[in-house]
This record gives structure tokens, sequence and C-alpha cells, in this order.
């Protein structure tokens, strides 16, 4: 499992999250943003980060 937590700004913060099954993207409530059922987690971060989004933690 491997989980990045992503931030803009104040108060908005993105989770990638990708596990045996696929990758999902949380947002601030949790809430499923977007969901593959395999790893794009590299390609997910790689779009996040050109957005201005910053790694807040990443990690297993």
């Amino acid at each position: 499992m491997r989980e990045t937590v992503l931030a803009k700004g104040e108060t908005a913060t993105l989770v990638i999250v990708t596990t045996d099954t696929g990758t999902e993207v949380l947002d601030e409530e949790e809430e499923v943003v977007e969901t593959f059922p395999d790893d794009r987690h590299q390609e997910l971060l790689t779009r996040y980060l050109a957005q201005g989004w910053e790694i807040e933690e990443d990690g297993p």
C-alpha cells in the first residue's frame, strides 16, 4: 500500500491511496474523487503536482 497526502492552500487536501486492488483519490471529506482498478499512483501524483498541489506526506 502507498498513500500520498497532497495539500493546496489552507484547506484543500487530497489523498492518493494505492493497494493491491487499485488506486483511489479521496478529498478532504474522504469522499472518492477518482478510482482506478490498477496502480496509477505515480501518474496521478505527477498530474496533481503539475496543477500546483504539494506533497505533505508520502509513504507506505
